[in-house]
């Protein structure tokens, strides 16, 4: 019932983006049943009851202009994304569900760059990979910056992206997984905006992002709302 479910709920397969190459219909992701709570959705891990999923991805770029965090394989915004995935946008919406993420009752930004705030389920979202055989850790937040700074740990929505009047999934069009700058495409959106209005000043924190070409781990889990007045922010990335 939970697999029926979550991807009945992920709609029809979008055509191509306009002046793209039409792509081949999108099947439903492939889903494996690892057994209490923990499932497979194409390379992406899934810990139901941890409200956790893990999924394989790459530095893409350290450069500006950064208006995504990540990107799906593949995918149109690549050339303006931190990471790509190794996962599309049906997959990661799928793990997004399975976690326990509702879009229902979210709002997602209206437009590129819109200055209000998106609404929904709160994520935490970091990083891992290898280094002379020591695993490191950060926040999403971490490896971006604007001014030289960085960003807050806990500021990261679920809105599932959109789709569009004649029933085409944004996310899977842009190719775009996790936003920064608020844009209606994002399945997951910094929620007060990185360089939001601002094109080009985002940049990578080349002091703690790993090189390009780097394989690495981004995780998302599912957050409980903070008590009212409070950040309920970790100190630290938690382990995966």
């Amino acid at each position: 019932m939970l697999l029926s479910a979550a991807t009945a709920s992920l709609g029809q397969p979008p055509a191509g983006r306009p002046g793209s190459e039409e792509p081949k219909a999108v099947e439903k992701p492939p889903v494996e049943d690892l057994g209490n709570g923990r499932y497979r959705v194409g390379a992406i891990d899934v810990d139901k009851p941890a409200g956790r999923f893990r999924v394989p991805a790459t530095v893409l770029r350290d450069e500006p202009p950064l208006e995504f965090l990540a990107a799906t394989r593949g995918g149109f915004k690549s050339y303006e994304s931190l990471l790509e995935l190794q996962a599309s946008a049906y997959e990661f919406n799928l793990a997004c569900i399975l976690v326990g993420l509702d879009a229902e009752g979210s709002t997602p930004a209206r437009h590129h760059f819109d200055p209000e705030p998106p609404k929904g389920d709160l994520v935490e979202i970091w990083v891992t990979w290898k280094k002379d055989e020591e695993e490191k850790r950060a926040f999403a937040g971490e490896l971006i910056q604007v001014g030289g700074k960085t960003s807050p740990p806990s500021d990261w929505v679920y809105t599932g992206s959109i789709f569009t009047p004649d029933g085409r999934y944004l996310a899977h069009l842009d190719g775009t997984a996790i936003g920064l700058v608020h844009d209606p495409s994002s399945i997951i959106e910094h929620r007060t905006g990185i360089g939001l209005g601002a094109f080009g000043t985002v940049e990578a924190n080349r002091a703690l992002l790993p090189p390009v070409g780097t394989s690495v781990t981004l995780v998302v889990e599912k957050r409980a709302p903070p008590p009212e007045g409070e950040a309920g922010a970790p100190a630290r990335p938690p382990a995966p």
